[in-house]
């Protein structure tokens, strides 16, 4: 099909844009046609045990074993995927973030009642708001990479803050509080938040395969998982791998991948052409086409039809009153 669009049309509209006013549109052409459903997954796996570091997180996720990243890993991540993609497309003010957030909102609260005290921590939601904005832009800088120019980092802020105030926090319903100033200050609050000494974590090795595992059975052949690990904890800090009692990968291993992740961003950023489809159009586009938003693994086809050899994991009990959340919020 004939592009409609420059190779670079991105660049050019945002540069037209005010980030202060103009903080939606900027971080959704900066996000939303970045993005494929293998690098979300990606960026899950790359995030997700820097929230699960404190007991009280790991507990409450993991339930025992019945929390749905244990049942249900691959939808877990397309849960997660698929409400950061409608945060990211239509921005805080916008009805379908709003409920998107407020189901989630319901989720903790429910939780907040079986797990007492365990969403009751301020801290832990900014580092997470924090965190999902910048994330990128520290990717890049731990790179060798340039990160956020001035623009984006002021549309990030103006974009999470208002995030911000869209939670509340599970244990009490009170709103978040403390949300950073400004760019420079999401990142210093990043900063405090991992310097913290965290203790070993007991549930690190539960954290690390409903994580890790499901990643490489999802995209790669059995005898290639060990190099879907490495290229995912080739991304964890010391404190992530140390609380959550991973292995540090080879450091041989660990330089290529990286290496290879900046060329691929360098490719992206420089020389390929953007994409003219966001990946939410794409999605609605493949379920219009094909009645999955995604396509599915040949794993995830067999659960589907409960293949006797690969058995379909019973779904966690969803509470009546979340399931109604959900179902109001189109989740």
């Amino acid at each position: 099909m004939a592009r409609t669009k420059p190779r670079k049309w991105i660049a050019a509209e945002i540069a037209g844009l005010d980030p202060h006013t103009d903080y939606e549109r900027i971080w959704q052409l900066a996000n939303v046609y970045a993005v494929s459903d293998f690098l979300m997954d990606y960026i899950y796996a790359i995030t997700f045990p820097r929230f699960l570091v404190t007991f009280r997180g790991s507990r409450a996720v993991l339930r025992d074993g019945v929390g749905k990243i244990v049942t249900k890993p691959n939808k877990r991540m397309d849960d997660t995927s698929r409400h950061m993609l409608t945060w990211w497309e239509n921005g805080p003010s916008h009805p379908a973030t709003q409920k998107s957030v407020q189901s989630l909102n319901n989720l903790h609260r429910h939780y907040a009642k079986q797990f007492p005290g365990h969403f009751s921590f301020n801290e832990d939601y900014i580092y997470t708001l924090c965190y999902e904005g910048a994330m990128m832009h520290r990717l890049k800088l731990s790179l060798g990479m340039p990160g956020f120019d001035e623009k984006l980092q002021i549309a990030t802020w103006e974009f999470w803050s208002r995030m911000a105030k869209l939670f509340v926090n599970g244990e009490d319903g009170s709103p978040l509080h403390g949300f950073p100033d400004d760019f420079a200050g999401m990142n210093a609050y990043m900063d405090w938040y991992e310097s913290q000494n965290w203790p070993d974590n007991q549930f690190g090795a539960e954290v690390a395969d409903v994580v890790l595992r499901p990643f490489a059975e999802r995209h790669f052949p059995k005898p290639l998982y060990g190099l879907a690990y490495a290229m995912v904890t080739s991304f964890y800090p010391d404190w992530v791998l140390r609380v959550h009692g991973i292995a540090k990968p080879n450091p041989v291993v660990r330089t290529l991948v990286r290496r290879g992740f900046r060329l691929v961003l360098t490719i992206g950023e420089k020389y390929a052409p953007d994409a003219e489809e966001s990946l939410p159009d794409l999605h609605r586009r493949r379920k219009a086409e094909t009645g999955h938003a995604r396509p599915q693994t040949r794993r995830e086809a067999a659960q589907l039809v409960r293949c006797p050899v690969h058995p379909a994991t019973q779904p966690e009990p969803v509470p009546d009153a979340v399931a109604e959340a959900d179902a109001r919020a189109g989740v």
